[in-house]
């Protein structure tokens, strides 16, 4: 291609854009006014993110306004009386909510960089559309959702006990016992662990692996596509090969397996000569669930919750509101009735040891521990045993009523369980239960469908896929990295654009490469003359030149802005340009998600979550194209690769 040619190509390119710009302007203006919407009106409604959520909180405010204008509401918000108001009444109640929301507007652009930020961070972020007053009962996993534990301490107790457990069980070294050290930091979700090859990996939403490292090395990009990307051999990842880092419990084993994995390829201990890496995997498994049974890490909890987790001051106001507004509310986890009741009492009401009391059951209406999640979504024959909250012991249930053992007798308090059966209250404290599956605690909650119930958790399996795939639980999945995420995110907010651009410049310079090739192909076979060809070859040169400045510019870029959430893994939600796996499984099964449960406290339990519009790439208006056309124009007419870079 001449440059003239290239040239003529950019002069229509840019007709184009600015046809595009024209039509893009009076498709608004109809819009507008099609709406009945002035141009002032507009400037005050806003257009960005930001205005969008002050609109939520103006309606909120109609909300809560029309509610005590049309009648009075209930005890538990469940019974309303509704009139029908006046003109006049209705023309000063929209004066006021006008006058309301214009001060809102005054005060939120008053608001600091900083705390726009936080409020990002605390925000509750919906892939698929949620009203809230559909939602009759509400559950809650313990740990790391209720209960946010700490790395630092907690982490690193269970990686050395684990340790302790592969030396003294498993004959392992004892010299691992003072070279092993723990970094809580190396390791994130969603990664995968290869336990045939000793391989961690990263990979996106097409399960394609992008980065993997053998130990803590990374894998030569030879050696990483014939591995995991040959078709006719790539493995599916769901096999006994593969273990998911789902949860933040399994960041320690996977960081002491690639340790392993080191001491093994460094030929200095002969007890890894014959032991293969997944026997290897499998013994550290076995070995946090020796700490597990044996009570070494509950026992350390126990004596002292607060070195292990962070306080629950936000969780007693947020049960209570929950249950104020008419919901019921639920504790569903795997921990058995002993632990549960330590890490209550600690997160509820600050007492330890001897301290603890019941009073906290009286935040719920169901407790069910010991719940062997996630067989507890599918195996609906499981048994369910009633707790004897004083003495730990399990009886024996009917359909979840108690069952009286003859001689026994029958005070009232068990009279009324027998008469409930698995109902439950909504009164006094919880009745506490273990085992059983989904369908005891649907007859408990008294809801007939799955869709009628939001479960929160962690565990993007366990909790989060699981419920929703095989019961159809709504579901909001609480993601603690997601707040670092989401400070980088803003702190580099200037960056994606720019690595859109180049990215999007890169891949229009490798499609002049490639028509400059077939040019020069082209005048071979069809006899053109040796000046036809040079300047052809002149032109495949040059075009070459400025695509491997912009690549190497835009794999540089890409490296930097991920090195700034995480100095091996980058960005947890995104893999190279694609989704990760795990934001991919997020977006998938997660109804809701965000950093911590406390931010459920700052929306009403009558919120309606709407889901943002999918964009398909025909979708979108190809802005960052022609934006790349200009680059690339400036580019051809100076001759100057390097402002490509």
């Amino acid at each position: 291609m001449t440059t003239t040619t290239t040239c003529g190509m950019l002069s229509v390119f840019r007709r184009a854009r600015g046809v595009i710009g024209e039509h893009t302007s009076s498709s608004l203006a109809l819009a507008r006014r099609a709406r009945g919407v002035s141009t002032s009106q507009a400037a005050l409604g806003g257009t960005n993110d930001g205005e969008g959520e002050r609109r939520d909180g103006a309606r909120g405010k109609t909300s809560a306004k029309i509610a005590r204008v049309g009648g009075k509401t209930g005890a538990q918000g469940s019974q309303t009386r509704t009139r029908v108001m006046s003109n006049a009444e209705a023309r000063t109640h929209v004066s006021n909510l006008n006058a309301a929301a214009t001060s809102e507007l005054k005060h939120w652009s008053t608001v600091t960089e900083a705390t726009r930020r936080e409020a990002h961070v605390a925000k509750i972020f919906c892939n698929r559309s949620l009203n809230m007053s559909k939602i009759s009962s509400i559950g809650f996993d313990m740990d790391y959702t209720l209960a946010m534990y700490n790395p630092a301490t907690f982490e690193q107790m269970s990686y050395d006990e684990t340790v302790k457990k592969l030396v003294s069980a498993y004959g392992y070294p004892k010299q691992l016992l003072e070279s092993l050290k723990f970094d809580p930091n190396y390791m994130v979700r969603g990664l995968v662990v290869d336990k045939k090859r000793g391989n961690i990996l990263k990979m996106d939403r097409h399960s394609y692996v992008k980065v993997a490292y053998h130990g803590f090395e990374a894998l030569n990009t030879d050696d990483r596509l014939r591995t995991y990307c040959d078709v006719s051999k790539r493995p599916s990842y769901d096999g006994a090969d593969f273990s998911a880092l789902d949860t933040l419990f399994s960041m320690g084993e996977a960081y002491l397996f690639s340790q392993l994995v080191e001491a093994k390829d460094s030929g200095k201990y002969k007890f890894f000569k014959e032991k293969e890496y997944m026997k290897m995997y499998d013994e550290i498994r076995a070995a946090v669930d020796l700490c597990h049974r044996d009570g070494s890490l509950k026992h350390a909890v126990a004596a002292n919750p607060a070195k292990y987790m962070d306080s629950g001051e936000e969780i007693v106001p947020l049960l209570k509101a929950l249950r104020a507004s008419g919901k019921k509310v639920f504790l569903l986890t795997n921990s058995l009735w002993d632990y549960t009741n330590v890490v209550m009492n600690f997160l509820c009401s600050n007492k330890v040891g001897k301290e603890k009391t019941l009073e906290w059951l009286e935040l719920f209406d169901v407790v069910v521990t010991g719940a062997a999640k996630p067989t507890y979504f599918a195996n609906e024959s499981a048994t369910i045993y009633e707790v004897d909250t004083k003495t730990h012991l399990l009886r024996n249930t009917d359909n979840g009523a108690p069952l009286t053992p003859i001689g026994a007798v029958e005070d009232q308090t068990h009279q009324q369980a027998l008469a409930s059966g698995l109902r439950a209250t909504g009164v006094g404290a919880a009745k506490v239960y273990q085992g059983g599956s989904y369908l005891h605690l649907h007859a408990m909650l008294d809801i007939d469908y799955g869709s009628k119930l939001l479960y929160v958790g962690d565990h993007i399996y366990g909790d989060i896929v699981r419920s929703k795939k095989t019961i159809g639980w709504r579901t909001m999945l609480i993601v603690p990295e997601l707040a670092h995420e989401i400070e980088i995110l803003e702190a580099n907010k200037e960056k994606p654009p720019v690595l859109r651009r180049l990215r999007t410049l890169r891949d229009a310079l490798d499609d002049q490469v490639a028509r400059h090739a077939w040019l020069v192909q082209n005048s071979s076979s069809a006899g053109a003359s040796d000046g036809d060809k040079e300047k052809h070859m002149d032109e495949l040169s040059r075009a070459r030149d400025m695509s491997r400045t912009a690549r190497t510019a835009h794999r540089e870029g890409m490296r930097e802005y991920h090195g700034k959430f995480h100095y091996v893994w980058g960005q947890m939600m995104k893999a190279g340009s694609q989704s990760s796996r795990f934001a991919s499984q997020l977006e998938r099964y997660a109804c809701l998600y965000t950093s911590h449960v406390r931010n459920m406290f700052g929306y009403s339990p009558q919120k309606v979550f709407r889901a943002t519009e999918d964009i398909a790439p025909h979708d979108e208006h190809d802005e960052e194209f022609v934006r790349a056309i200009d680059l690339y124009s400036e580019a051809i007419e100076s001759g100057d690769i390097e402002k490509l870079g």
